[in-house]
């Protein structure tokens, strides 16, 4: 009986993203737009499904990636919906959704994510699952 009862707290989220999300009634979320409309609609359509799945509205943030990506490790906010290039430093520092977006292609392809606090498995869990249910039928192609 106990065995059962602490897998429930699996995965985890050592910051308590999900709980704070769920508890206050909103996803803390920055917006940094690519080119034009790229990764708006799926966008939406991600922020749409979370709302669905959490209970929480999104509070938007926008702004320039860096800024936003220091605050996501700052736990200030809880999701980043971004263009990023393969090359950037960042790749390593934060969790990434599979691409919801692609614009271009081979080397001058562009992909629009959705980042995560490294380490918020149970956040990362459930956007992961929603981003791979929203993504364009390009993404990650």
């Amino acid at each position: 009986m106990m065995l059962l009862v602490a897998c429930d707290a699996l995965p985890r989220d050592p910051a308590g993203s999900s709980e704070a999300i769920r508890r206050h009634g909103v996803m803390r979320v920055g917006l940094v737009l690519g080119d034009g409309d790229f990764g708006r609609a799926t966008s939406a359509r991600l922020l749409d499904r979370l709302s669905r799945q959490t209970g929480a509205r999104a509070a938007i943030r926008p702004g320039a990636t860096e800024p936003l990506f220091q605050a996501l490790e700052r736990g200030d906010i809880d999701l980043v919906l971004t263009p990023l290039d393969p090359e950037s430093p960042w790749m390593t520092r934060i969790s990434l959704s599979p691409p919801i977006a692609t614009q271009g292609r081979k080397d001058k392809r562009l992909d629009y994510y959705a980042a995560m606090r490294n380490g918020e498995n149970r956040w990362i869990m459930t956007v992961e699952s929603a981003a791979r249910a929203v993504a364009d039928p390009g993404a990650g192609q």
